[in-house]
């Protein structure tokens, strides 16, 4: 390269490809942003909304504008491998387009009078936002698969997931408090500060020696990739349709359809009846969901993993999915209407406080074991654009369960749980019919 077209960072100590250190915290931080919104929304707003009095289909509604971008997720992957800037690197402009969208929906918001009264306005901002988030999610993994060197993908992986988990703890416990105490204008301040912040990271970190660090500045393309997927999307989508021609490739996805609806329906129904009908403070809430649950949250993460590789996911997952079902069914039992009394009863603090943490846990172990069984049951020639299309789906069952809310609520809190209690265990029938290693046997390594 004529040194005339040399970036000033050629040496490589400021490129992400070549500092070990940068590259571990710039994914990092870029996973924390990711997180303090969702905290944001699905902890302090969503308790905020249910405080103000709006009903569980309301609430629901409005968390499910929040995951409805993640289950199209999978349609980032084709654009962000077929089209972008390759002189300021292959991921890097998609990131900062993600950041610079992410931080511009939040702004927005902080004009909106009344969040309660204008929950129509609010839930297309978060919609928004979350298209914006989502891109970031699909081109930052994306970063970290061309980037991470394999001795540090099992490390790097872990801690990226347990920033996320970071991010929400600040989104959900810390920003519900600063609401509290000093109103929504404060609340959008701080998070657009931090927001801001965090992309400087990559706005200021090249990829790859001698790329652009703007478009305006020197540099070219360093980045030597091939990839036949990057050259069509049309092979991609003939590839990704025989990956999903196997049974065992089905029958996970329809369980993976299927796991969240429960969690995603008694969200905002739990709300209701701790806020309004158990008369709980939001602060007690969002500090147990939002900082306790999460910690919690990333225990099982851990330690699922580590289980996943001991054990076999399809175990881990079978045993989640039964502790899951067996919590919400405890749950409806505390009802004063069936046998709750004493310390078993929604009269009982501690009794509630180790129901929310137990299904948090639960629900966080099913995750990790889902991730391993999908990253095994992948085609490797798509695995990354089939393990995406996975990711969604297990969105699309979470919003699946938020948009039902409303409906499900009218049966009552018992008999809600007693339904996704049944259909928590039930759903552990299917997996007995994954043959993990069926893709790889049938279709091959390569194609």
């Amino acid at each position: 390269m004529p040194p005339s077209e040399a970036s000033p960072r050629q040496d490589g100590g400021f490129t992400l490809s070549e500092n070990s250190l940068l590259r571990l915290l710039t994914l990092c931080i870029l996973y924390v942003a990711q997180g303090i919104p969702y905290g944001f929304v699905a902890i302090t707003l969503a308790a905020y909304l249910t405080s103000s009095g709006l009903e569980e289909g309301v609430v629901g509604g409005f968390l499910a504008m929040m995951t409805l971008p993640w289950t199209f997720k999978w349609v980032w992957g084709p654009l962000i491998d077929r089209f972008g800037i390759p002189s300021m690197g292959r991921r890097r402009p998609w990131i900062l387009l993600a950041q610079a969208g992410m931080i511009s929906t939040i702004a927005v918001m902080a004009f909106i009078p009344s969040m309660s009264e204008h929950i129509t306005l609010l839930g297309w901002l978060v919609l928004i936002h979350n298209i914006f988030n989502s891109l970031q999610d699909v081109a930052v993994d994306a970063l970290a698969v061309d980037l991470l060197r394999e001795e540090e993908r099992g490390r790097v992986s872990g801690l990226m997931y347990g920033s996320k988990f970071l991010g929400t703890v600040i989104g959900g416990a810390f920003l519900s408090r600063v609401l509290v105490h000093s109103g929504f204008n404060t609340v959008f301040i701080v998070q657009i500060g931090m927001l801001v912040f965090i992309s400087l990271f990559p706005l200021l970190l090249l990829e790859r020696p001698g790329e652009r660090l703007l478009p305006w500045t020197a540099g070219s393309a360093q980045s030597n990739s091939t990839d036949a997927i990057s050259q069509s999307m049309l092979l991609l989508f003939k590839r990704l349709g025989r990956a999903f021609s196997l049974q065992s490739t089905i029958i996970a996805g329809i369980i993976g359809l299927l796991l969240f609806i429960g969690s995603g329906a008694l969200g905002p129904i739990t709300q209701k009846l701790l806020l309004q009908d158990l008369g709980w403070s939001q602060v007690e809430l969002t500090d147990i969901e939002g900082f306790y649950g999460v910690l919690l949250g990333l225990m099982g993460s851990l330690l699922g993993g580590f289980l996943a590789d001991l054990l076999g996911p399809k175990r881990i997952i079978a045993f989640g999915s039964i502790c899951l079902g067996l919590s919400y069914l405890c749950f409806a039992l505390m009802s004063p209407a069936i046998i709750g009394s004493g310390w078993f009863s929604w009269d009982s603090y501690s009794a509630i406080v180790t129901y929310l943490l137990l299904s948090g846990f639960m629900t966080s172990l099913i995750t990790v074991g889902l991730f391993s069984m999908y990253i095994t049951v992948s085609w490797p020639v798509v695995a990354a654009t089939q393990f995406t299309a996975y990711m969604a789906i297990l969105n699309l069952s979470t919003t699946i369960g938020q948009w039902t809310a409303g409906h499900f609520s009218t049966l009552g809190v018992v008999t809600v749980l007693i339904i996704f209690a049944s259909l928590q265990i039930a759903v552990v029938a299917l997996l007995p019919l994954i043959d993990v290693h069926q893709t790889r046997r049938v279709l091959g390594e390569v194609s």
